[in-house]
């Protein structure tokens, strides 16, 4: 029998998660707390920017471009394809300039358009966190005007004025910077039946990944993220007290796996299948270019950057090694064959 489960905030020691990331040595760590600290001084900006928001917002568009959302499970590979599609897929996304206006994401980007793109690649990121102001960013500061503060459970019942006003925003966006526009965010995973109908030109990536190898990096990030593997972290987490099972937090995440995986099937058979395109980490990570070729042709209206994928593209290193502990790997094998709900798994 698991443990007790109690809920989980979205972070549970701020200062000690500070910390890790000066601790940790990644650029994207350090971008991410430059980020925060940027994000703090440009309050005064994004409040003077609301009025010019609001026009923006208003303004009428009859644009059909294309809405790509890349969705999947927390560590299942969905950043690595959102910094892909951002560097090779020619269009717009949320930016970590963009979460710098969370009341003006569509006056403030457009205010600092003129800013130099990244001129290499950078395909590096700290649990979700890139690197730079053109950094691809999650949006969750514009997505929880609609889905909620919650950043592991969505909000689903959402008024028609605010599915209207979530379709007007995107329909704004594209039109403001005249390109089909891409955004990665987790959470938006257990509510692809609202997006697909608030916003009907959407499409979704969807990211599938060994199960056994999600769980081990759920493991992981809840020991960098909260400093503690028994406190949950992403999607559907939940947090155990391990006092009477050590190994309580392992039946958690196999839990958090299996019922992202059981939602997402669900949410699915909801949206039409010509606006789903499956991928799985691995067979990204190995031709990269084909799989972005398939993606376009799934999707009318977006383009290919040919240049740059003849000039730097080339086949990522799909982690794939067990670091778990024997006791883990043992029981995280045993309830995932049991569930019957899983691809193949590494031994």
């Amino acid at each position: 029998m698991n443990a007790e489960k109690v809920p989980v905030s979205n972070f549970k020691n701020p200062v000690g998660l500070l910390f890790r990331m000066l601790l940790s040595g990644r650029r994207a760590a350090y971008s991410a707390l430059i980020h925060e600290a940027m994000r703090l001084a440009s309050r005064p900006l994004n409040f003077l920017l609301a009025g010019r928001e609001r026009r923006l917002r208003e303004a009428s568009s009859t644009t059909s471009a294309p809405v790509i959302l890349v969705v999947g499970a927390p560590r299942s590979g969905t950043t690595l394809v959102y910094q892909t599609l951002a560097r090779y897929l020619d269009t717009t996304y949320f930016s970590n300039l963009t979460s710098l206006f969370p009341d003006a994401p569509l006056a403030g980007t457009r205010m600092f358009r003129w800013l130099p793109q990244r001129q290499s690649a950078d395909f590096q990121n700290f649990y979700g966190q890139t690197a730079g102001l053109n950094g691809p960013n999650d949006g969750f500061t514009i997505w929880n005007q609609w889905l909620g503060e919650d950043r592991y459970v969505p909000r689903t019942d959402l008024t028609a004025d605010e599915e209207r006003a979530m379709a007007q925003f995107f329909k704004a966006w594209c039109a403001t910077f005249e390109k089909p526009f891409l955004n990665k965010n987790n959470r938006n995973t257990g509510c692809l039946n609202l997006l697909c109908r608030a916003i009907p030109q959407s499409s979704f990536v969807v990211v599938r990944r060994n199960p056994l190898l999600v769980a081990q990096s759920l493991i992981n990030a809840r020991l960098q993220v909260q400093g503690d593997k028994s406190v949950g972290w992403g999607l559907h987490s939940q947090s155990s007290d391990t006092a009477a099972d050590p190994l309580a937090y392992v039946d958690d995440v196999c839990d958090q796996v299996l019922q992202i995986e059981a939602e997402l099937d669900d949410q699915l058979r909801h949206v039409p299948e010509n606006r789903i395109v499956e991928i799985t980490y691995e067979g990204f990570c190995e031709t990269p270019e084909d799989t972005l070729r398939w993606i376009v042709s799934r999707i009318p209206g977006v383009q290919l950057r040919e240049e740059l994928i003849q000039s730097e593209l080339s086949p990522f290193a799909a982690s794939a090694k067990l670091t778990l502990s024997e006791p883990e790997k043992e029981r995280l094998l045993s309830r995932l064959r049991s569930s019957g709900r899983t691809r193949a798994l590494v031994h």
